[in-house]
């Protein structure tokens, strides 16, 4: 008998649950055990989970889920961060072994976590963090014992991916379609994490970390989100045979690394410009191997619990990778050194913006009103130098990276 701890009910934790009922069978004629979740802890032992569950399987006490030596898997699917720390922390010293969903754990714990479950010889497993649905994180970590990771770029975000999918495909304004994603559930009331690249950075922070082999924390990437876009903006993007999505890249270069979560304006035959709604897409560039190629749904009930669950089947087949897969480079940021081609828009500006990017001007879209123009290569940093200079506010402009 395999016994479970499970941490939270809401979508994820029932989402596991009624996996692992549906799929009993076949769980016990595989791992040659029977799987269940022995204890489940919630913050409302009263609420009403709409769910058939066993008497006494609820409890709003986590330090019996901890002391229960029946129970050798902790999964943890909340959605707090300190107490989240706090509960994988407390297991995996308790000797549990421990699988998460939640990103932002692991990417500000990455490395106290990891070496924590190194040095008690247990699995600290968190395939759903990164991709939802898709197996991205075991398979790169087998991939970098063969190769020299030295690129990882994706779409990473289910919500800005469906938000730009849909402002592209009908037309509609940001705060239009942003209040449908918040409708069907897709986008939080509070929207922040999302669609200003938080949610992505914690994912890249993850990717870039075990890919390149060294420590690349959140405050290293270079971020910026879509909440500024127009559809006017679309339009402009339409009319360059191209679309856009947001982002995250991390890659060696010759000073170092760049890490960054941009809106990225792509050719409508390139990789990613069919990816499309809340879909991810994650390439993989190695020495060895060179590009692998990851896709599939990167939210959802069901396929962010396959994800835990595929976590969980690594454990009790001791099919996981043993030890810390975090390395030891010594990486330098070379965030200053990016450049790249732009699109910026500037509304109810004049035409000393045009002035201002003269030298690095490649074409103008629009000169009135709203000034829109794409630049010729050019660093990063001077693009946002040159706009706070203007003292415009941050709503009032937009800009997207432009990959040719």
């Amino acid at each position: 008998m395999i016994n479970i701890g499970l941490l939270g009910l809401g979508t994820v934790g029932k989402g596991v649950v009624e996996i692992l009922n549906k799929r009993q069978k076949e769980l016990e004629d595989l791992t040659g055990r029977k799987v269940r979740v022995k204890k489940i802890l919630v913050k409302n032992v009263d609420k009403d989970r709409g769910m058939d569950l066993e008497e006494g399987v609820i409890t709003g006490d986590f330090e019996e889920i901890l002391n229960d030596k029946d129970i050798s898997i902790i999964v943890e699917v909340t959605s707090d961060l300190e107490e989240s720390y706090t509960y994988i922390k407390k297991s995996l010293s308790a000797g549990k072994h421990v699988v998460t969903a939640n990103k932002a754990v692991v990417s500000k714990y990455f490395e106290e976590l990891s070496q924590l479950a190194a040095d008690k010889d247990l699995a600290f497993l968190y395939e759903a963090s990164v991709g939802g649905g898709i197996p991205v994180l075991k398979p790169l970590k087998e991939e970098l014992a063969l190769n020299k990771g030295i690129m990882i770029q994706g779409i990473l975000n289910g919500t800005c991916n469906y938000i730009l999918t849909r402002m592209v495909n009908e037309g509609k304004d940001y705060e239009e379609i942003l209040k449908i994603a918040q409708d069907l559930g897709y986008a939080e009331a509070d929207p922040t994490a999302d669609v200003e690249g938080e949610d992505t950075l914690r994912k890249l922070r993850i990717l870039a970390t075990l890919v390149l082999q060294g420590r690349i924390t959140e405050e290293d990437i270079l971020s910026y989100g879509i909440s500024s876009i127009t559809s006017w903006d679309i339009e402009n993007i339409k009319n360059m045979d191209s679309t856009i999505k947001l982002i995250g890249e991390a890659r060696l270069t010759d000073e170092g690394y760049i890490a960054l979560v941009h809106p990225t304006i792509i050719r409508n035959d390139s990789q990613f410009a069919n990816v499309d709604m809340v879909f991810n897409s994650i390439i993989f560039r190695g020495e060895n191997v060179g590009e692998l190629k990851f896709y599939g749904p990167g939210a959802g009930k069901l396929p962010t619990a396959n994800a835990v669950l595929r976590d969980v089947l690594d454990i009790i087949n001791d099919s996981y990778w043993k030890g810390n897969p975090l390395g030891t480079n010594k990486l330098k940021n070379a965030n200053h050194t990016f450049r790249s081609r732009y699109y910026i828009r500037i509304s109810g500006s004049d035409k000393e913006v045009l002035e201002l990017f003269q030298d690095a001007l490649d074409d103008i879209i629009s000169e009135e009103g709203n000034i829109a123009i794409t630049t010729k290569e050019v660093l990063y940093k001077e693009i946002l130098d040159r706009i706070q200079s203007l003292g415009i506010d941050r709503d009032q402009y937009f800009i997207a990276r432009i990959m040719d």
